[in-house]
């Protein structure tokens, strides 16, 4: 009684043994190709120098709460409106930053200019839509006002210190 056997690249068990560690291998590789391209952007480097600028940024709320100002903004479609509630000799242009809460590559900045006394308009590259950031600002960063928003709303939305 003779029995042939195969080699042993001919069987299954093998090819069956070496699939594990051969997709784990592949997989690892896949993950890895995908990481080097999402950076995290909530992730900062030099904490001393990020907690100064909270400090500064803080002084230009304060300066903010000194001059009494009081402001709205409504975000109408592609428009930002800035509503301020009296006359505080303001200049004819206003920096509105709006700050995405996850991705830093959607966070832009637009100039609002003068629209009458109290009102400052802008107009938006798209419509929003998530929770944004909005920061408000003179031309000269002497002071700030911000607010968080979930967009689109269809209210008036209240800037702070």
């Amino acid at each position: 009684m003779s029995t042939v056997q195969k080699a042993w690249y001919k069987q299954v068990w093998p090819w069956v043994l070496l699939a594990f560690p051969l997709v784990s291998f592949i997989k690892a590789g896949h993950t890895i190709y995908v990481m080097q391209g999402a950076n995290p952007d909530l992730v900062v480097d030099d904490y001393y120098k990020e907690g100064r600028a909270i400090n500064m940024n803080l002084a230009l709320y304060r300066e903010a709460a000194l001059r009494n100002l009081h402001a709205t903004t409504l975000i109408a479609g592609n428009q930002v409106i800035v509503r301020f509630q009296e006359n505080k000799t303001l200049g004819q242009h206003l920096k509105v930053e709006f700050f995405h809460n996850t991705i830093a590559a959607k966070d832009f900045v637009v100039t609002a200019e003068r629209s009458g006394e109290n009102l400052y308009v802008a107009t938006l590259p798209s419509t929003l839509s998530g929770k944004w950031n909005l920061i408000v600002s003179d031309e000269h960063k002497d002071w700030k006002l911000r607010a968080t928003a979930m967009l689109p709303v269809q209210q008036e939305i209240p800037l702070g210190y």
